[in-house]
């Protein structure tokens, strides 16, 4: 385990970083809302980090991005209630769960038709934007544990198995993004909140009209 202030890394542990994830390694990251696990959305990679939190393989993992472009290229089909959504809330403190395509990115971590989605907003983008993209993502806890909000909250278990971990300091409030379910949209029913937390149902609502 390498920990790396993120406030003073260079070019070349960015480049150390990503190559760690291209090798399907760990790391631990800060978010907008606590701290997480990261690799990429490959088989191998993902089975450690399923392995390190103790986690069940049917619980989903999000997909984080580095920016909305990215996002809106890669699910090309979407509904279009769905993609107006996913463009008036993102980036922001949500997960939001879309229709997983049929083939290609994202088969590795959807679940049930399903596939949660993240694009954090800056300055915390900044970071994935020197990464390769997307990345899974899941909190740095152990399953059913409590939410990092810094480093030296992170299991040892889980910062031990991870190659580096970058550290931003404490992050303010500290809550679990919002995790909000688009796919009812598709036939004109309002979206679902899964799990309230940063951003609240009444935020979302003026967003996008009535939640249930």
């Amino acid at each position: 385990m390498n920990i790396l202030s993120l406030a003073s890394m260079t070019a070349s542990d960015w480049l150390d970083v990503a190559a760690a994830l291209e090798r399907g390694r760990l790391i631990a990251v800060p978010t907008d809302t606590v701290y997480g696990i990261a690799c990429r959305s490959e088989p191998e990679a993902l089975a450690r980090l399923y392995a390190v939190k103790g986690r069940e393989p049917d619980k989903p993992v999000a997909l984080v991005f580095d920016d909305i472009v990215r996002l809106v290229h890669t699910f090309t089909r979407l509904p279009a209630p769905v993609l107006n959504a996913v463009e008036e809330l993102l980036p922001g403190a949500l997960t939001v769960i879309l229709p997983a395509p049929e083939k290609g990115l994202g088969q590795t971590v959807a679940r049930e038709g399903g596939i949660g989605v993240r694009v954090l907003p800056l300055p915390e983008a900044s970071l994935f934007q020197r990464l390769p993209s997307p990345l899974a993502l899941t909190s740095a806890n152990m399953s059913g544990g409590a939410d990092p909000c810094a480093v030296d909250e992170i299991p040892d278990v889980v910062a031990g198995r991870c190659e580096y971990v970058l550290d931003a300091g404490r992050i303010p409030g500290c809550v679990p993004s919002t995790v909000l379910d688009l796919r009812p949209l598709r036939s004109g029913e309002p979206a679902r909140v899964l799990r309230e937390g940063t951003m609240s149902r009444e935020e979302i609502a003026e967003v996008i009209g009535g939640v249930v």
